[in-house]
């Protein structure tokens, strides 16, 4: 580890890749969360569309299933009308209906109290499916028919419509709603009688279920009271209101979707449901005055956002993982005559002037450097070699001068001792000469001839023998030594 640390530091193939790596590193961040923010939006809007597509879709659906029940229905009222002299053609008309539309759970045709007088009060023609079997039944809930609202509802208004659905019972094993229609007898008298026939929500529940834009997408259908015609908990169909729910959930933007579906708006919203976010797309139903929406979690709308990004980052990585691999070698192969050049460069500054550097035909500035140094190396090894040749002239002379200084020394030292040797010599007779002159100046007058001329000799002599002293020791100071 230290050791990589250390070729990181010191290497400059790997410094240049770590800041080229750097730089890339930020400007691939850079770029990366553009293009995922513009991703975001891109999926954000296509999903939104995706989910708003396919409530229309669900919506649209519904609505032809629903209307099919309503053309079935609008079809048959004036075969009844022209039969309700016949109650017993009443069985197989409500049979048949049944059999030719899939889409009818059960058709029941009841008239007000005492319309036929020979079959007793109250007379309804009632089949419905059983399985793979339609069968036929006298009554229909807990109550006269008489006192229901698929009854009671069109003989009032005199108008055809859906009614509220019915839970399960022992009538009706799964939730229903009715679409009823009152039957006249004549034109502009009061209705007399209904035909109502029943589809079960698990249709048009699954209708929705299909075009779940994603898979923890679910549903709900509310009617214009609020109550719940389909739920993601069938337990809460036909028992409990939107009202019913906010209550025990309180919750301001709950309150606001449910008035905006009740009053029978479209549109899109943000929720937090159970601490997460949802997008809830609502739309109503224009002809029966209920409304639908679609809850999908923003964790499955950003989905493929998510997995985008999981993807874009490991390339990314992976790409930079590359580029640096990549650097790393083609700034190393690039360098590498640069490493040789150093390692001369360091045999140079040991001195080593007789290493050649190896050759380079590249063109670029590594190449041009490189020629320079062989160039640079070449010069310096030519100019030591004149150096080297200079230095042993300069020795061979240093080596003469030497021996001259010592030939030159041992003449001084002789000089010298010859030099002494005759001062030495030179003090007798200049003592005698200078007794001499002493006595000749004190008794001059007392010497006789004869005295005279041996101290005259005397002095001769002594005079000689000095200038021949001196004579010598000129002659010795003025020779140069050889």
């Amino acid at each position: 580890m230290h050791c990589l640390t250390y070729k990181i530091r010191n290497t400059l193939s790997a410094r240049l890749g770590k800041w080229v790596v750097l730089f890339c590193t930020l400007l691939f961040m850079a770029v990366l969360w553009i293009m995922l923010w513009f991703a975001r939006q891109a999926v954000k809007e296509e999903a939104i569309e995706k989910a708003r597509s396919t409530l229309d879709s669900a919506v649209l659906s519904i609505d032809n299933e629903l209307a099919d029940v309503e053309t079935a229905v609008r079809n048959s009222v004036w075969h009844v009308e022209s039969h309700l002299d016949d109650p017993d053609m009443m069985m197989s008309l409500s049979r048949s209906i049944v059999e030719v539309n899939p889409a009818i759970e059960g058709c029941a045709i009841a008239f007000e109290p005492d319309f036929y007088p020979s079959k007793g009060r109250y007379y309804m023609a009632y089949y419905h499916r059983v399985g793979n079997h339609i069968v036929r039944s006298d009554h229909f809930g807990d109550v006269p028919y008489a006192e229901q609202e698929w009854v009671t509802l069109p003989l009032l208004s005199g108008r055809p419509g859906w009614i509220n659905p019915l839970t399960v019972s022992k009538y009706s094993p799964h939730p229903i709603t009715t679409y009823s229609m009152p039957l006249f007898s004549e034109p502009g008298t009061p209705a007399v009688g209904v035909l109502a026939v029943d589809v079960a929500l698990e249709g048009l529940s699954a209708t929705i279920q299909s075009a779940r834009p994603f898979s923890r997408t679910y549903c709900a259908m509310m009617d214009q009271n609020g109550t719940f015609i389909i739920h993601p908990d069938s337990t809460q169909v036909g028992n409990i209101t939107v009202w019913d729910q906010l209550e025990r959930f309180p919750s301001h933007e709950g309150e606001r979707l449910a008035k905006a579906m009740l009053s029978g708006e479209s549109g899109s919203m943000v929720m937090d449901f159970w601490g997460y976010a949802n997008y809830v797309f609502y739309r109503p139903f224009k002809s029966i005055g209920w409304s639908v929406d679609i809850v999908c979690p923003e964790s499955e709308i950003f989905a493929s956002y998510r997995y985008l990004l999981r993807v874009a980052i490991a390339l990314s990585l992976a790409g930079l993982l590359v580029l640096l691999l990549f650097i790393l070698f083609y700034i190393g192969w690039q360098m590498r005559p640069l490493y040789k050049l150093d390692a001369s460069v360091q045999q140079l500054a040991q001195g080593k002037f007789d290493q050649p550097l190896p050759s380079t035909s590249r063109a670029d500035e590594i190449g041009h450097m490189q020629r320079a140094f062989s160039e640079m190396q070449q010069s310096l090894a030519s100019y030591l070699e004149k150096i080297s040749v200079q230095q042993q002239e300069l020795d061979q002379r240093g080596e003469a001068l030497r021996a001259a200084y010592d030939r030159t020394k041992e003449a001084e030292n002789a000089k010298a001792v010859f030099m002494h040797s005759a001062s030495d010599q030179l003090t007798h007779p200049v003592v005698v000469i200078g007794d001499i002159v002493d006595r000749i100046h004190q008794d001059h007058a007392r010497f006789d001839p004869d005295e005279i001329g041996h101290m005259t000799q005397q002095l001769s002599d002594q005079t000689s023998c000095v200038l021949e002293l001196l004579d010598r020791m000129i002659a010795v100071s003025t020779t140069t030594p050889k």
